[in-house]
């Protein structure tokens, strides 16, 4: 395989992510909405349960698809150092590829796993949902 195709590859599964990612924020924002219905018609014990589990796989899909981003970018860093190692020239881009992302044939193909920010960010709406659903709403908040 040479630069071109790590790149044109590389690039087909950017696009994947990029539209499940609108998937997730469409997720996000259907649970937000059910949650403050939830909230207005004063949900029973199992509904809630229910609106936890769906907003618990939002959460899941979220850290799936924000690892998958970081998978692809480790690996065409991975796969453009591989080519450096066997000899094969790659152009400035790939080297700043390789310098950014810094996954090497040292450090072998990366993992699924989703980096810091991401975790961070899921965990904060995690926890956004939970109160959400389970939280004491302030007095008067949902009477007309």
């Amino acid at each position: 395989m040479n630069e071109f195709e790590i790149y044109q590859i590389a690039q087909f599964n950017f696009i994947n992510n990029a539209i499940y990612t609108v998937a997730v924020i469409l997720m996000t924002g259907i649970s937000f909405y059910l949650i403050r219905r939830a909230r207005e018609i004063n949900f029973p014990f199992y509904g809630k349960i229910i609106l936890s589990s769906f907003c618990l796989c939002t959460v899941f899909f979220g850290l799936q698809v924000s690892s998958y981003l970081v998978l692809n970018q480790k690996n065409m860093s991975f796969q453009l150092s591989e080519i450096k190692a066997n000899g094969g020239e790659i152009s400035a881009v790939g080297e700043s590829f390789i310098s950014l992302w810094g996954q090497t044939v040292a450090d072998g193909p990366a993992s699924l796993a989703p980096d810091i920010p991401s975790t961070v960010l899921w965990a904060t709406i995690f926890l956004m949902f939970v109160f959400g659903i389970w939280g004491k709403a302030p007095k008067g908040a949902y009477e007309k």
